[in-house]
């Protein structure tokens, strides 16, 4: 993880929305490494390893292309989840997924899926793939976006992954963009006010299903 190094680091501008050309070409190794990196974590779920000793390989070393494109592939999905809710994209991340720069900003889990599970359990093995939306996460106080989230679930394995908003990166976001400011605001505040059910948060990556 880096940071910016000033309020006028070209990190806080944003985006708002992600080109169809970017979304399929220039992320076509990123989404090649992730099928690749999907079929080597099938086989250590089989395995009943870790996926994420995946990471141990030489391949997938911190910082190589094979590591880094694994990442572009969440970030590219982060980006797209954002473009839906009409919000801005930080311009590193969108330049992350599609190699203009290395600042990986993604945050990965990788696990069972618990849905996958239990409907096994109830009718066997079956095709299946789901994704999370884009979820907020807020301050407490104030139920300033501080974070966005997302998951992506392919078969048994659940990718759980989300990006850390810096703290001029809310400001930016609070003055240029007020209407997701305040969309952020609203979503956060809602799910205050009505708490998230514990099966939909273990459905959402944000709660273990033992916990």
């Amino acid at each position: 993880m880096k940071s910016a190094q000033s309020t006028n680091s070209k990190h806080l501008k944003f985006n708002v929305s992600i080109c169809e050309a970017c979304n399929t070409s220039r992320t076509q190794q990123a989404d090649r490494e992730f099928d690749h990196f999907h079929k080597l974590a099938m086989k250590k779920i089989e395995s009943n390893e870790d996926p994420l000793s995946i990471f141990e390989m030489e391949r997938y070393s911190v910082d190589s292309g094979p590591y880094l494109n694994v990442f572009r592939y969440f970030a590219k999905l982060l980006c797209c989840h954002i473009a839906e809710v009409n919000g801005p994209i930080p311009t590193t991340l969108s330049e992350f997924a599609i190699a203009k720069n290395s600042l990986n900003r993604i945050w990965l889990e990788v696990k069972n899926d618990p849905i996958y599970i239990f409907a096994t359990a109830q009718i066997g093995e079956y095709q299946y793939a789901a994704h999370g939306g884009l979820v907020v996460y807020g301050d407490k106080d104030t139920n300033e976006a501080n974070a966005f989230h997302s998951t992506v679930t392919v078969g048994p394995l659940q990718y759980v992954f989300h990006i850390r908003l810096e703290s001029f990166e809310k400001v930016e976001i609070r003055k240029q963009y007020p209407d997701f400011f305040e969309w952020c605001r609203s979503k956060v505040e809602e799910a205050k006010n009505t708490p998230i059910p514990d099966n939909a948060l273990v459905q959402l990556g944000l709660k273990n299903e033992s916990a």
